[in-house]
């Protein structure tokens, strides 16, 4: 197997603590430290070479903490940024995180206190302008939307051929409703946009079983017949693994447990594809 890379992690110090949002349900809160070095005794354990920093809630859109990791680590780690998607400002805060090293932005829903203004924002007029940055600059768009707004995004890639776009946690279905819920279906249906890829993440959060997560197993199966091995990545989404099933585990849980998986799309999955996509 090639190197193993970590595709979805979040790391933040103690400035993090008595913001908000609140502990996840499977997850940490700002108050818990999840710094750099902890993120790193993991990998080293597990054999994780390489990963990338997604920017976690708690510090909102100073990606400050994170570009300060990409400085003192630029080989080993890649960083996605968050920013305030709407508005004229949004491109020129695109470039300033650039700037400071990082190579890809995050576009979720907005919590409180981020979105004065209520109503979807996903791939409307207001964003082109950062759509337009996000192509300028080559920048590789992660979407977190749950539910069928990802279909919001097919005349945007339409538009702008060449943005890579990733989907974070498989569009976090309801294992119970089957594959062929709406929730995953958006999520498959953007596999016509070779630039599409998806994150084999998350099953902590939308997995009501525990590990080895067997509900996790038909949408895993699904993505990768659908996208291809050469588009799926994995991802432990640390520190909230920590307290789902622990980081080891979930690294050998694709290679353990989705025995439809050959040996040539574990290899993609487990660090080919991000390598290919976050350090190539």
């Amino acid at each position: 197997m090639g190197p193993l890379i970590d595709a979805h992690l979040h790391v933040w110090d103690t400035s993090a603590a008595g913001k908000d949002p609140g502990p996840f349900s499977v997850g940490y809160s700002p108050q818990s430290q999840a710094p750099v070095e902890l993120l790193l005794d993991y990998m080293d354990e597990a054999g994780v070479e390489r990963a990338v920093f997604v920017q976690p809630w708690f510090h909102h859109w100073d990606n400050s903490y994170i570009a300060s990791c990409l400085q003192r680590f630029p080989h080993r780690f890649r960083g996605v940024c968050v920013i305030d998607p709407r508005g004229a400002e949004a491109p020129a805060a695109l470039r300033r995180w650039r700037a400071r090293g990082f190579t890809g932005i995050r576009l979720r829903p907005l919590r409180e206190g981020e979105a004065p203004r209520p109503g979807p924002w996903l791939a409307t007029e207001e964003t082109l302008p950062l759509w337009e940055a996000i192509a300028e600059t080559d920048t590789v768009a992660c979407v977190m939307h749950g539910k069928t707004e990802l279909a919001h995004l097919h005349p945007l890639l339409e538009r702008f051929p060449s943005v890579r776009v990733v989907i974070d946690h498989l569009n976090n279905p309801v294992p119970e409703d089957g594959v062929g819920q709406p929730i995953f279906q958006a999520c498959l249906d953007l596999a016509r946009f070779p630039k599409v890829f998806v994150k084999l993440s998350g099953f902590h959060h939308w997995c009501a079983d525990r590990y080895p997560y067997p509900s996790a197993m038909p949408f895993i199966e699904a993505a990768v017949r659908t996208f291809g091995a050469e588009r799926c990545m994995w991802g432990s989404d640390f520190p909230h693994v920590l307290a789902g099933c622990g980081y080891v585990r979930n690294r050998n849980l694709l290679p353990r447990e989705a025995r439809f998986l050959t040996a040539g799309q574990l290899d993609r999955i487990m660090g080919g594809t991000a390598q290919r996509l976050w350090f190539g």
